[in-house]
């Protein structure tokens, strides 16, 4: 399991999380989701991501 660290958002509102825990990440169709387990936690369009980064725990 991994640890990522998050900016997301668009001109009105920036997010800025950090995920632990997460097993995969999957970008597809212009989605990046982030899985724990068989679970999606967090389901984000790509053009809103800033940036997504693996960090270490």
């Amino acid at each position: 399991m991994a640890t990522y660290r998050m900016v997301y958002g668009d001109n009105e509102q920036v997010v800025k999380e950090t995920f632990e825990n997460i097993d995969d990440v999957q970008r597809e169709d212009g989605w990046v989701v982030l899985f724990r387990g068989t679970e999606a936690i967090l389901r984000v369009q790509e053009i809103h991501v800033q940036s997504l980064e693996q960090v270490d725990p």
